[in-house]
């Protein structure tokens, strides 16, 4: 089978974040399966026009775009869609107008093609013009772009629900596929704990609400008087200047180690040997990091909100209301640090890529199949 996948116009399907870490591994393992595999996108970074990644191809159209809308990928598309000749298209991410430019000229052009759509969505808006336009952008396009597709594929029960309520979405079109983990080893470290280590990793933007770390962290020390904690923050991000400003204030930044985002192997590291993994954001579709931590054996603290409830029946991930309290959060750090907290088994929401990917490849011949029906 060949695959015609796309990722959004925002980084590149090689950089961090939790989008583009779905789509390389999609790629990827179904590549070890035999199909081929190609990722089609633009080239905001400027990085080779074609190149071959863990056995799928990756082809960059230089083009520039307003919010996605590029004419470079309609041209590209007519141009080269014989060479291509894919059986299937998945297109990914909602967020710009990217995929629906995608979807809109596969529908009119290639009628016959099969649409898969993972919109990625998230509810939260980081910024004002985002806030103002979302209530437009979904009624003028996102109703017909879910519309024109053959299938959606959803991590969360969360996503799938506000798929239904928000575009009039029937549940039957949509597949539910958690998220996959790179392995699944929840045997922690040995080593003598001479302070307490705390974890955040991800994008430094405002939906992830960092601040409530940095909150939880100055309570922590402030009003239960630990002295040997750190808090490592991996990430970049528009917000890091405000964060660092934050810490400051607070009067915790002697407790806090920056770090930008790290090779796989190290970041694997990190998360081993935290003691708890922070994440309270605001809005997440899924909340990849929280499998990734949990796989490995490390505590979570997420807040009940969206899709990270989904993660409260693993055990060893623990929840806080939204907007959380810092003085609740760093109790529960105490409570989770000072017991003897057993992580996993696991339900089938925390699988490894390799089984994951499976249910992908049902998904495709599903509509192929419905397709030549």
């Amino acid at each position: 089978m060949r695959v015609l996948m796309t990722a959004p116009p925002l980084a590149d399907v090689l950089s961090p974040g939790g989008i583009y870490k779905v789509i390389r591994e999609i790629a990827r393992n179904l590549s070890k399966r035999g199909h081929e595999v190609i990722v089609l996108q633009l080239n905001p970074l400027n990085r080779p026009n074609e190149e071959y990644h863990d056995g799928f191809k990756i082809i960059r159209v230089n083009s520039k775009h307003f919010y996605g809308l590029s004419f470079g990928v309609y041209s590209y598309l007519k141009k080269h869609f014989n060479e291509l000749n894919p059986d299937v298209i998945h297109v990914h991410g909602y967020h710009t107008l990217f995929s629906p430019e995608l979807i809109y000229v596969i529908e009119r052009s290639y009628p016959t093609l099969p649409i898969v759509f993972s919109p990625h969505l998230d509810v939260a808006r980081s910024t004002f013009a985002g806030k103002y336009f979302w209530g437009v952008y979904n009624f003028f396009i996102g109703k017909r772009t879910f519309e024109l597709v053959d299938h959606i594929i959803s991590p969360s029960e969360f996503e799938a629900k506000t798929l239904a309520h928000q575009f009039g979405i029937s549940l039957d079109k949509i597949s539910i596929i958690p998220h996959g983990v790179d392995i699944i080893n929840t045997e922690k470290p040995l080593k003598q704990r001479d302070k307490i280590h705390l974890l955040y990793s991800g994008y430094l933007i405002k939906r992830k609400r960092v601040d409530y770390i940095l909150e939880s962290l100055h309570s922590l020390v402030y009003d239960f008087g630990v002295e040997d904690v750190v808090l490592t923050i991996i990430g970049d991000g528009p917000e890091r200047k405000k964060l660092l400003k934050l810490a400051e204030k607070l009067g915790i930044s002697d407790k806090i180690e920056w770090k930008s985002f790290l090779p796989r192997e190290e970041l694997i590291e990190e998360i081993r040997n935290a003691d708890v993994f922070l994440l309270l954001s605001e809005s997440e579709a899924y909340g990849i990091i929280v499998a990734e931590a949990l796989a490995l054996g490390t505590p979570v603290i997420v807040t009940k909100r969206t899709a990270l409830r989904e993660f409260l029946n693993e055990s060893g991930c623990f929840g806080v209301d939204y907007p959380p309290n810092p003085r609740e959060v760093a109790e529960l750090i105490l409570k989770i640090v000072n017991s003897d907290i057993k992580v996993g088994p696991f339900s089938k929401k925390i699988r490894t890529w390799d089984k994951v990917v499976r249910d992908y490849e049902r998904v495709y011949y599903h509509v192929l199949q419905e397709g030549s029906s």
